[in-house]
């Protein structure tokens, strides 16, 4: 019997009344505006051993930014040198900082001075008292003065804005930048030293300011790197500030006075005057190129006054040089930088920043980010409610993170696009990437550009392929070149996933070669750990890394190696490379079955004598990296295996149960202290799962792979609730893999075996009821999205029921509408989704003449058992139009003409997909 509501479609004139009075939806049209910059920067204990609630910079500066900007609230000399909870400002810093666990490179500061003193150095309060933060701009009012201090970013470059308030003497006003000084027992001064270099220094010329800042905390090689900035101001002096200089050589220390001058123009007996007038004035020293300074009773170094000649000029760097504004209340300073030369960032300054006006970089700045943001865009966020606002909030907010890394370094040059490159410590041509950690972002930032940011997908691997070019090697653990960081060669999987996924824009030939050389060659320095695979012999002749050969995180390290092999392999059968695929398939099996550990059911620790060590699961370190067995014994890349090993599914998903529920106990092991990552696993409750680290973060979607969808539906949902919020995330957001999770999460795909399979895998009903991907023509629906944890029924991708948990990302690229439906949408929902891709099914029909094409998945994945037949062609047209007329009880007559035209079509699809609901009978 056919049920009556599938009547309805026989009556399109009935049509949208049968639809109800249903709001409209709800639009993102400026979705920078749910951008909260200071998620994850406020909260916690910015000192990296407590609980992290992020550890992340309020970032300003454009996708994948040359350069990035940032309040410093703090003046601490580490990485740590913003606080949100701190109420000083040290100045606007341009920093390169990608993990405050691997420091900030090629710094310096924009100080705006009103000579007030509070603190150490400028004494400014309560940055955040009133102001705003947005990825295109730092508006700031700084207490106790009310002055404001703007940024806004270009690619390369930016512009400074300061307005003073007219209480600010005008002989205090001016604008410095500020290069740091490294400390003698930095790894910096001591290559300073060893090549008569400083770190930094900056010169006078002619209307403007040029420095180079070549502070560094390590992946420097040798050459002459350093970061080159030019500053114009119109119509101000420039004069360098020694006084750093002569502090430094004469330890005298200045008074901590308001209206204190520097200048040289007033000369000695001006000098004698203010120090003569000043109320605890004692002494005062002259220098003619370097100014009056004051000085009380308690300086450390005693000058008799009326000096009219000083010590001689200093002779180390100029580290600090200034605009001086005078009467002036406002000055904008104009910036370019160049990794290149002080010409290059000239240049960048006469192209990015010069005849334009601040209002109008800020504009440039917000649409930059609005089209890139557009990209995943939410065409119905829902009901307008609280949640619903929350949401946007932390996903959009979340997508900012996912497009700040890596950083691009490539310039616009005379002779074409060129970049200095970290990995070589040359000039060289093409594209140019740094600063990220393969470790942590090869999870989710890549396979989510891969659906989001294809185009900007092939250059950035491009850049990491002339990394390869340049260094001999893929990086693991890129800032500003190779450091020694992380275990594993995850740039592998990368390049791999590429290559599977058919992305275009780099050469393949040369990714193979770099995969190639990860795969087989020992790095010959064995000192140079930032390179290759450590303890790769040991891995190839035995199977796995024993724990007694002198490899650190031996466990870890087999486990990576595996991975990074099987994708390789993908790789390779994708290249038609057939004999090292065989071969690499098998090193990561063997790899599985060598570390599977039948007495627990877990991965465990194995000495060279082939016998595993009884191992607590809860400690953490020891032969694991920054967790415990339980967070690195399921892989994703083998999960038929890891059944297998476990005798079933079945057994499978019983295990990964208990690591859901298991108390969240743990021992310190090799740490020999509780680190914020245990507290922040203890915190968030879900048993022996620490989403707040990178290893766990595939663990919910393994259940969907081994047929059991509800209980990831039921866990993403959780840890979506739980691990985010707008203050930030549940710990340190690395590179854009926190945020990154979130929003493949958030659109109810992920891809926990990257690299080995083109699929992505179908995770939690969506958090929005209508979400689409522009760039692939992608449209993401779910009615119940709003519902706190709606199961799943079934999902459909083009009409057609996905019989299987999955689909490849050659088929999400053809474009389309993914519907997730739940028992509780009912036949009318099913209705219209099909209707809608019979439209652009028949219209489609309409416009070409080919026939049907069979696709079929690769058997390899053995997610689909079924052929799902499709009709050829590039891409359906956008539904857009349509899905925005859903919902209005007054269509027009075309839509309903098109309706009929279309009805025969829409109705088999219903029907087909319509039986097989549950409960449905004909």
């Amino acid at each position: 019997l056919l049920r009556p509501v599938r009547l309805l479609l026989c009556l399109p004139l009935a049509l949208p009344g049968a639809l109800g009075e249903a709001q409209a939806p709800v639009r993102v049209p400026h979705p920078e505006d749910f951008v909260n910059v200071l998620a994850g920067a406020i909260g916690g204990q910015r000192d990296g051993q407590h609980h992290s609630t992020g550890n992340t910079l309020p970032i300003v500066g454009r996708p994948w930014g040359f350069n990035h900007w940032s309040p410093q609230s703090t003046d601490e000399k580490t990485s740590w040198w913003f606080d949100g909870n701190a109420d000083s400002f040290y100045g606007i810093r341009c920093t390169h900082q990608p993990s405050p666990w691997i420091g900030d490179y090629a710094w310096f500061l924009l100080r705006p001075y009103t000579g007030f003193k509070a603190n150490q150095w400028m004494g400014f309060t309560s940055y955040h008292a009133e102001g705003a933060l947005k990825p295109y701009l730092i508006d700031l009012t700084l207490g106790p003065t009310g002055m404001r201090v703007e940024l806004t970013p270009t690619m390369h470059g930016a512009m400074l804005r300061v307005t003073f308030p007219a209480s600010v003497p005008p002989e205090s006003r001016k604008i410095c930048a500020f290069i740091p000084e490294g400390q003698a027992r930095d790894e910096d001064e001591r290559r300073a030293s060893s090549q008569n270099s400083p770190t930094g220094e900056c010169h006078v010329s002619g209307n403007g300011i040029d420095l180079v800042s070549r502070k560094f905390s390590g992946g420097v090689p040798q050459g002459d790197f350093g970061l080159h900035a030019r500053l114009e101001a119109d119509g101000l002096r420039v004069e360098a500030d020694h006084g750093g200089c002569f502090e430094k050589d004469f330890k005298w220390m200045p008074m901590d006075m308001p209206g204190q001058s520097r200048t040289a123009e007033e000369g000695p007996d001006a000098c004698q005057r203010r120090c003569d007038l000043t109320k605890g004035c004692a002494h005062f020293v002259y220098w003619p190129d370097g100014g009056c300074h004051l000085q009380d009773s308690h300086s450390s170094k005693v000058t008799a006054g009326g000096l009219t000649t000083g010590p001689a000029k200093c002779t180390g760097a100029v580290r600090q040089c200034c605009f001086i504004l005078g009467d002036k209340e406002q000055a904008e300073v104009r910036i370019g930088t160049s990794f290149i030369s002080n010409a290059q960032a000239l240049r960048v300054l006469d192209s990015e920043v010069y005849g334009k006006s601040f209002d109008a970089l800020v504009d440039a700045g917000r649409m930059v980010w609005r089209k890139y943001l557009k990209r995943v865009e939410v065409l119905d966020a829902g009901p307008p409610t609280a949640a619903t606002f929350r949401r946007l909030e932390v996903f959009y907010t979340s997508l900012y993170r996912a497009l700040l890394f890596p950083r691009r370094l490539d310039e616009e040059t005379p002779t074409g696009i060129r970049h200095w490159s970290p990995y070589s410590g040359k000039v060289a041509p093409g594209i140019g990437v740094t600063d990220n950690g393969f470790w942590d972002t090869f999870r989710t930032v890549y396979p989510f550009l891969a659906l989001a940011y294809p185009k900007e997908l092939g250059q950035i691997v491009t850049g990491w392929l002339n990394a390869f070019t340049a260094g001999g090697w893929l990086p693991k653990w890129a800032s500003p070149g190779y450091r020694d960081s992380m275990v594993g060669t995850f740039a592998d999987v990368v390049l791999a996933d590429a290559i599977i996924k058919n992305i275009s824009g780099f050469d393949r030939e040369i990714a193979w070669a770099a995969l190639r050389q990860d795969a087989y060659t020992i790095n010959p320095d064995a000192h140079d750990s930032s390179k290759g695979k450590v303890g790769l012999k040991h891995y190839t002749d035995r199977g796995f890394i024993p724990g007694d050969v002198g490899v650190s995180e031996s466990c870890s390290r087999t486990l990576d190696f595996a991975f990074a092999d099987a994708a390789s392999a993908a790789a390779a059968d994708s290249l038609g490379k057939s004999a090292d695929a065989a071969k690499l398939r098998e090193r990561s099996i063997r790899a599985l079955k060598e570390m599977y550990d039948a007495r627990n059911g877990l991965m465990g620790h194995k000495n060279s004598n082939n016998m595993f060590t009884d191992q607590n699961p809860e400690t953490w370190g020891d032969c694991w990296t920054e967790g415990s067995m339980w967070h690195h014994s399921f892989p994703p890349f083998n999960v038929p295996l890891l059944a297998e090993l476990h005798g079933g599914q079945p057994a499978l998903r019983d295990k990964l149960h208990s690591l859901f529920t298991v108390p969240a106990s743990y021992g310190v092991g090799s740490y020999h202290q509780e680190i914020h990552e245990m507290r922040e696993m203890r915190m968030l409750g879900m048993g022996q799962y620490a989403h707040n680290n990178q290893p766990a973060h595939h663990l919910p979607y393994l259940f969907s792979m081994l047929g059991d969808h509800n209980s990831t539906a039921k866990l993403v949902r959780q840890i979506l609730s739980r691990a985010y919020s707008p203050e930030g995330f549940a710990g340190d957001e690395d590179n854009g893999e926190m945020g990154s999770w979130y929003v493949l999460s958030a659109m109810g795909l992920y891809a926990p075996a990257t690299g080995t399979t083109e699929d992505y895998v179908l995770g939690a009903v969506p958090l929005f009821p209508k979400i689409r991907l522009n760039n692939l023509d992608l449209t993401i629906e779910a009615p119940a999205a709003a519902h706190a944890s709606p199961a799943i029924s079934e999902v459909l991708w083009r009409t057609m029921l996905l019989p299987d948990a999955s689909v490849p990302y050659s088929e999400l690229r053809r474009g389309g509408v993914l519907r997730f439906m739940t028992p509780g949408d009912g036949e009318l929902g099913v209705i219209m989704s099909a209707l809608r891709g019979g439209l652009h099914q028949a219209a489609r029909r309409v416009r070409e003449t080919a026939g049907a094409s069979t696709l079929r998945k690769p058997p390899s994945s053995g997610l689909i058992s079924e052929d799902v037949v499709l009709p050829k062609g590039d891409r359906m047209g956008p539904p857009t139009r349509l899905d925005e007329d859903e919902d209005d009880t007054t269509h027009s007559t075309g839509f309903i003409a098109t309706v009929l035209l279309a009805t025969w079509a829409g109705y088999r699809a219903c029907c087909s997909c319509t039986k097989s609901l549950p409960g449905h009978t004909d």
